[in-house]
C-alpha cells in the first residue's frame, strides 16, 4: 500500500502545533513588553532596508544597459545599503527615530514605486495604474507616519502583535487538522 505525500507530511503535524504555541506566546509578549519588541522591530527594519539596497544596487547594476535612470535605482540602493549600517550600528538611536526612519523610507520607496509605474507605461504594459495606485497610496502613508509619528510607533508593535496571535491560531489550527489528516 502506497503513502500519500500529504499524509506522510500530515505525520508531522505537531511541528505545526508548536509553532502556533510559539508565534502566539511571542504575540502576548509583544503586547506585553512593546519596548522590547520595538527595539527587535528597529533591528529588523534595519537589516530590511540594508538587503534592500543590495537587492536594489544589484538590480541596477545588473540592468544598467537596460534601464534608462538606472542610476537613480543604484544611488537609492546605495543611499540604503548606507543607513541600513547606520541604524544597525546605532539600535537604540535608530530606535528613537524608527517612525521618522519608516516614514521617509516608505517615501523614498513609494516615490521610486510611482516612478516605477510611469516606466511600466513607457514600455507599454497595461494595467500600470495599479502600481501608480499603490505608489500613491505608499506616499499618502509614508505622510501619515512622518505627520504623526506615534501613530508609526504605536502601529508598529500594535500590528506586529496581532499578526504573530493571529499567525499563531492559524498554525495551531493547521496542526490540528494535520493530525486528523495523519490518522485517516
Amino acid at each position: 500500500m502506497e503513502t500519500s505525500p500529504l499524509r506522510t507530511a500530515a505525520a508531522n503535524w505537531w511541528v505545526y502545533l508548536l509553532a502556533g504555541i510559539g508565534l502566539f506566546g511571542l504575540g502576548i509578549w509583544v503586547f506585553n513588553s512593546p519596548g522590547a519588541a520595538f527595539l527587535g522591530l528597529t533591528i529588523y527594519f534595519a537589516a530590511l532596508i540594508l538587503f534592500n539596497g543590495v537587492a536594489n544596487t544589484i538590480f541596477s547594476l545588473s540592468n544598467r544597459t537596460r534601464l534608462r535612470g538606472w542610476g537613480w535605482l543604484l544611488a537609492l540602493g546605495l543611499a540604503e545599503i548606507l543607513f541600513g549600517f547606520y541604524l544597525l550600528s546605532q539600535p537604540v538611536v535608530a530606535a528613537g527615530t524608527l517612525a521618522f526612519v519608516i516614514g521617509f523610507w516608505l517615501l523614498l520607496r513609494s516615490g521610486s514605486t510611482v516612478a516605477n509605474a510611469f516606466a511600466l507605461r513607457r514600455l507599454g504594459y497595461r494595467n500600470w495604474g495599479w502600481t501608480l495606485a499603490l505608489g500613491l497610496l505608499g506616499v499618502m502613508l509614508a505622510f501619515l507616519v512622518l505627520g504623526n509619528p506615534a501613530i508609526g510607533v504605536l502601529g508598529a508593535t500594535t500590528w506586529l502583535a496581532i499578526a504573530l496571535l493571529v499567525l499563531g491560531v492559524a498554525a495551531f489550527v493547521l496542526g490540528l487538522r494535520l493530525r486528523q489528516a495523519a490518522h485517516h
